[in-house]
């Protein structure tokens, strides 16, 4: 039986475009070339598709577009990841920011200090082979780090992995 995802948002493929821009982790210029957006235009644009995600959050927005099928494997470049296993403690701080917690929370909701999380981050990071936190959430839903209930109610306790057909396509109307 296939897995029911959260209905998404309608995107235009304009909006695809910058949004596995974001998810890639690219910066203004090289969002600016790639969607055609003036460099002043990007920032806001970015702030607008990610307020239609429902989150004010590019990290969160990435690990979204995700789930939803929007970001590929493709765009979101890994550079020299070093092969390392996440530890249950990484997957637990790397839950909390697909879910869209900022490092204060996921460290008063893992009982850490705020410190503690960010070097967990920056661990995480690392391992993974990515530069942001955008790379991190989109891969970490990508390759099923984290189950898609990290990213919140209503989202199914399984990974992206074990859907049976890809998420833009189980939510045709």
């Amino acid at each position: 039986m296939p897995v029911s995802l959260p209905d998404r948002p309608d995107l235009s493929e304009a909006d695809v475009l910058l949004l596995r821009q974001v998810a890639g982790g690219h910066l203004i210029d090289p969002i600016s070339r790639a969607t055609g957006l003036a460099a002043k235009a990007v920032n806001p644009a970015v702030e607008a598709l990610t307020a239609r995600l429902g989150t004010p959050y590019r990290h969160r927005a990435a690990a979204l577009g995700a789930a939803w099928g929007w970001v590929r494997p493709e765009d979101v470049p890994v550079s020299h990841p070093t092969g390392e296993a996440l530890l249950p403690r990484h997957k637990q701080v790397l839950a909390g920011l697909v879910a869209g917690e900022d490092p204060r929370a996921t460290a008063k909701r893992l009982g850490l200090a705020e410190s503690s999380v960010r070097t967990y981050l920056q661990t995480i990071m690392r391992i993974l082979g990515v530069r942001t936190r955008q790379q991190a959430t989109a891969l970490a839903v990508l390759t099923g780090i984290v189950p898609l209930s990290a990213l919140g109610n209503g989202w199914p306790d399984t990974w992206l992995s074990a859907t049976t057909s890809p998420p833009a396509q189980q939510q045709a109307s």
